[in-house]
């Protein structure tokens, strides 16, 4: 797991991605990448997007979904820019991107992976979610094809399909480990809402698997933490609190007021944080674990000169997962998209990043430590170099 890189956790042999180190990333001087302009439209398809990248031999698809929802429209465009910005400017020559758009229906999407599959790709990427994913997989009967899905680790997914954004809990569970590491040893998860419920019963056997005891889920009523979790309240020294606890600091000066806490207790968050949490004196020295940080200066430039729009973190997303591709097609050729090589536990560098698949396929990222302090998150510690 990603979180013991923090002190004392050094894997050897990081499988480099071509032109996606952190120097790598910096971009050059001068104009716009060469092929990597929007996906054109084609005539008399109602503007579905349907264009090829690169002249490689080995074959990688792009399927998008068009959304009546304005911000996943968005975020699909800007991924599928950033994976073609990743062709053009790292492996031209060694991949070919076929990027394809679907209706937003279960029959469209699976013709449109259907037509990929029959183009013989080797790896499959895609904004199709939910139900759509077994359209995708149903597409590609007979063939072997992994898939990268821009959801989550909290998601179910299919076998085969790998999740690649990381989640507020993904960073709860990175901020939570460095806690550990600073000497943290009894937790307790706080849950806003029933929904957090599974997320943060997944996330307390995550942390119980570092070594550290855990209390019982805390569900707050009424913005109360419940009896039972009370009564250990001056036991534990770690709080995470789920992105859904409206107020922490509130809770934590009601329950403090209640039941003083263990002197030296930490408490770990997401960026969830509303601007009254950051000023709330409560909240202070908070562990705050992002991702984002480093977008700008790794790919920000090159992307602005191409599109002339700053790097999102769905445009990094994109880039990452197709910079992986070609890294790996680099490495290994034909074989490049077998499991044993996207699980590879030495991971992959991007511009979100180092970031590797576990055994079970999620998706896991290091990431810089903020604290929060004088009403904002102040930079403490930047992610570790390995996972």
């Amino acid at each position: 797991m990603i979180c013991k890189a923090w002190h004392f956790l050094a894997i050897t042999g990081m499988l480099l991605i071509a032109g996606c180190q952190t120097d790598d990333l910096k971009p050059t001087e001068g104009g716009k990448s060469e092929g990597a302009a929007a996906a054109a439209k084609t005539p008399g398809n109602g503007g579905f997007y349907n264009q090829t990248l690169g002249a490689g031999r080995v074959r990688v698809g792009y399927l998008g979904v068009r959304r009546s929802d304005h911000a996943a429209r968005q975020a699909d465009s800007e991924a599928r820019d950033g994976a073609a910005l990743a062709v053009s400017s790292l492996g031209s020559d060694i991949v070919k991107l076929t990027m394809l758009e679907s209706a937003e229906s279960l029959p469209a999407i699976e013709t449109a992976a259907r037509s990929l599959a029959s183009q013989g790709i080797g790896l499959l990427m895609t904004t199709a979610r939910g139900a759509e994913l077994s359209a995708v997989q149903a597409a590609m009967v007979g063939r072997d094809v992994p898939v990268i899905s821009f959801e989550t680790n909290d998601v179910s997914l299919p076998e085969n399909v790998y999740p690649f954004r990381s989640s507020p809990t993904d960073s709860l569970l990175e901020g939570s480990t460095f806690a550990l590491a600073e000497g943290a040893t009894h937790a307790m998860v706080i849950a806003g809402s029933q929904t957090e419920v599974p997320a943060a019963e997944r996330l307390a056997q995550q942390i119980k698997a570092f070594g550290a005891k855990v209390e019982p889920v805390a569900l707050l009523s009424g913005g109360d933490v419940p009896a039972r979790s009370l009564a250990s309240w001056n036991k534990v020294d770690l709080l995470i609190f789920m992105s859904g606890v409206k107020s922490p600091g509130v809770v934590l000066k009601k329950a403090d007021s209640a039941k003083p806490p263990r002197p030296g207790r930490r408490q770990v968050a997401s960026t969830a944080l509303a601007a009254s949490d950051l000023v709330d004196p409560k909240m202070t020295g908070t562990i705050v674990c992002r991702y984002d940080q480093n977008i700008e200066a790794r790919l920000g430039r090159r992307y602005m000169a191409t599109y002339g729009l700053p790097a999102s973190t769905s445009a990094a997303y994109g880039f990452d997962a197709m910079a992986m591709a070609i890294g790996l097609v680099n490495a290994f050729g034909d074989g490049a998209f077998a499991a044993e090589r996207l699980r590879s536990p030495s991971g992959f560098s991007g511009s979100l990043g180092i970031f590797r698949f576990e055994e079970n396929g999620d998706v896991r990222r290091n990431c810089d430590v903020f604290k929060v302090a004088k009403g904002s998150y102040v930079f403490f510690q930047k992610a570790p170099p390995t996972l």
